[in-house]
């Protein structure tokens, strides 16, 4: 220590330069370092949303969830598969660690789903890239008077519509509800006349 204090009184020029240079590098990484006002320090999360439109949730659960968990088991960086099942839908979500980039956990999640034999008339899809702290909220479309597939209707021509065109919006989605269904059947007797 003593040797040092000597030898900054015998050059104070580089002393002073060292302390210009070690300054300059400081004003250059701070005018570098990015600042957000709500640092998102959330874990990388792929989120499956499967919908089994009119079946009970243990129905869903047994076929549909079942399947997607052991299929996301076991993958590279998963720290956690949380699953929740309800009437006619399966929400799971897989949990990574620091490690994961997220786009390519997102693909082996996309290359796992389409590996998975799900009964007829499951759509199952991942939800858009958003963090933890990325969703925003949640609504219930009420109607005095309407059954589950009108309110349905209505959310799905009307609400997420309006929502989709509000800037920032990634996405909606849907839950619950009757989807309205159109079956034609032709009468075969009156076709062939």
């Amino acid at each position: 220590m003593k040797r040092l204090i000597e030898y900054a009184l015998r050059q104070p020029l580089i002393i002073v330069l060292a302390t210009l240079l070690f300054a300059l590098a400081g004003v250059v990484a701070f005018k570098n370092l990015s600042v957000e006002a709500f640092p998102d320090v959330t874990d990388t999360q792929v989120t499956v949303i499967s919908l089994f439109p009119g079946r009970a949730a243990e129905e869903v659960e047994k076929q549909v969830t079942l399947p997607i968990e052991v299929a996301m088991s076991g993958l590279p960086n998963a720290i956690r598969v949380f699953s929740h099942t309800q009437f006619g839908l399966s929400y799971t979500v897989v949990t990574y660690d620091d490690n994961a980039a997220v786009n390519l956990v997102r693909q082996q999640v996309a290359e796992r789903l389409r590996g998975i034999d799900l009964p007829p008339g499951v759509e199952a899809d991942i939800a858009p890239n958003a963090t933890p702290v990325g969703e925003i909220m949640r609504y219930r479309v009420r109607g005095d008077g309407l059954n589950s597939t009108e309110l349905r209707t209505i959310e799905d021509w009307t609400v997420e519509r309006a929502l989709r065109q509000v800037p920032g919006v990634a996405d909606v989605v849907a839950m619950g509800g009757a989807i309205k269904q159109y079956e034609v059947q032709p009468d075969l007797d009156r076709l062939r006349a």
